[in-house]
C-alpha cells in the first residue's frame, strides 16, 4: 500500500547488534509502505548505532536518531518527539513482527475509526524456535465504554488485570490521541513502563478492537529484564510506579488505591494459595509491602480502601473487588486471615466451574 496515514514506527535499539537486522527487515518488509522507521540508538556500544546508520542509508524511510543512554523509555520518548505520523508502533529491537501487521491494523482503524487496536503476541523461546505458543487466546472483540463507570470498570477489569497484556509492541496507536493528552513514557521507571503507558492511553479512550492475529513475535531470552529481577526488585519498580499515579491520575480514571489494588493482586499474589508453601509466599509478599519505604503510602492507600470498600466492588466487580479488599485488609492489619478467606472462595468457584463441566458438557 503506498497512500494512506503515515505510520511511525520507533525502535529503541541498545546493544542488541546480534538481533537487530530480523527487527529492521520485519519493519522494512511490511506490505503496508507508508511507513517512517524511526531507530533510536540509547548510546550502544556494541555496533549497533553502526548498524542503524548502514539501514538509514539503504532506505529513504528510515531514520536514526543517537543519544546518551537513557533507558528504554527515554528511547521511546525521543522517537514519539520526532514521529510525524498518523499513528504509531513500538518495537523492541530484538523481537520482530508479521509483514501484515501495519496493513490490518491500518485498515481496521480507517474502516471502524476506532480509539485503539490491540493485536495478538506469539512467545518464541530463543533456544528453541519451535516452541511457541500465543500469551493470549481471545477472540475478536470491540470492546467500547462510553460512559465513566464503563471506562473505570475496563481500565480495573481488563488493562489493570492484564487480560490484555502489559506489553505495548501489540498495538498500534493513535499519536493524535498521544499528543493531546501530552502522554509519554515514564523516565526512570525501570520495569512496567508499558502498562503504565497503555493504562494512561486507554483511559483517554472511548473503544478498544482487538484483532486475534499474532502480529508480533516476541523473543523470549534469559537476559531479559523481567526475567533477571528478583521479587523484591520487582515490588520495588512496581510500588514506585503506582505511588506516582497519585500525582496524575484525574477523573477518567479510577482512585488511585483501586488501580495499585488491582496489579498488585494480579502481579503478585494472584494464586489460588492451595499450600502451605502459596500461604507463606503470599504472607512474605504481603510483610514486604508493609515495610517497604512506600509502605507508609501504603498503609494510606489501605485505609482508604477499608473505609471505601463498596466503591472498590462497584468498579472492579464482586469477584475481583472482594480479593483487592483483602488484600489491603492484610497489609493493613498484618493479618492474612481475610485473603484467605476470598481465595478459599475462589477455590470453591473454580472446583464449582469445573463440575459444572463435567456434568453439563458443551454439546
Amino acid at each position: 500500500m503506498k497512500n494512506g496515514p503515515l505510520v511511525s514506527m520507533i525502535v529503541p535499539v541498545y546493544n542488541k547488534r546480534d538481533y537487530l537486522r530480523t527487527c529492521v527487515d520485519s519493519l522494512c518488509a511490511q506490505t503496508y509502505t507508508n511507513l517512517e522507521i524511526i531507530l533510536v540508538d540509547d548510546g550502544s556500544t556494541d555496533g549497533s548505532g553502526e548498524l542503524c546508520d548502514a539501514y538509514a542509508r539503504r532506505d529513504p524511510r528510515i531514520r536514526v536518531t543517537h543519544q546518551v543512554n537513557g533507558g528504554v523509555s527515554s528511547a521511546r520518548n525521543t522517537g514519539l518527539d520526532t514521529a510525524r505520523g498518523d499513528y504509531v508502533y513500538f518495537l523492541d529491537a530484538d523481537d520482530r513482527v508479521l509483514e501484515t501487521m501495519a496493513a490490518e491494523m491500518v485498515s481496521t482503524y480507517e474502516r471502524e475509526g476506532c480509539d485503539l487496536c490491540v493485536g495478538g503476541i506469539m512467545a518464541r523461546d530463543e533456544q528453541e524456535e519451535s516452541n511457541s505458543y500465543r500469551i493470549f487466546h481471545l477472540e475478536a472483540m470491540l470492546i467500547q465504554f462510553p460512559t465513566l463507570r464503563k471506562k473505570h470498570r475496563f481500565l480495573c477489569q481488563w488493562i489493570l488485570n492484564n487480560k490484555l497484556g502489559w506489553s505495548v509492541n501489540s498495538q498500534i496507536w493513535r499519536r493524535d490521541i498521544i499528543e493531546r493528552h501530552h502522554l509519554r513514557f515514564k523516565d526512570g521507571q525501570k520495569i512496567y513502563e508499558d502498562m503504565d503507558f497503555f493504562f494512561r492511553y486507554t483511559a483517554c479512550c472511548q473503544n478498544l478492537r482487538y484483532i486475534p492475529q499474532m502480529f508480533y513475535i516476541y523473543r523470549q531470552h534469559a537476559d531479559s529484564v523481567m526475567h533477571t529481577s528478583n521479587e523484591q526488585e520487582l515490588l520495588y519498580w512496581m510500588l514506585c510506579l503506582t505511588r506516582s499515579w497519585n500525582d496524575y491520575l484525574d477523573a477518567s480514571c479510577p482512585p488511585a488505591y483501586i488501580c495499585a489494588g488491582v496489579v498488585y493482586i494480579r502481579m503478585f499474589v494472584d494464586v489460588p494459595l492451595r499450600t502451605e508453601a502459596d500461604k507463606k509466599r503470599a504472607a512474605r509478599i504481603i510483610h514486604s509491602f508493609r515495610v517497604s519505604e512506600n509502605g507508609e503510602w501504603l498503609l494510606g492507600q489501605a485505609r482508604l480502601a477499608v473505609r471505601n470498600w463498596g466503591r472498590i466492588l462497584r468498579i472492579c466487580g464482586l469477584y475481583l473487588g472482594l480479593r483487592v479488599y483483602a488484600f489491603y485488609k492484610s497489609v493493613l492489619t498484618g493479618d492474612m486471615s481475610a485473603f484467605y478467606q476470598v481465595n478459599q472462595l475462589r477455590l470453591w468457584s473454580e472446583t464449582l466451574c469445573a463440575w459444572k463441566r463435567t456434568l453439563l458438557p458443551d454439546r
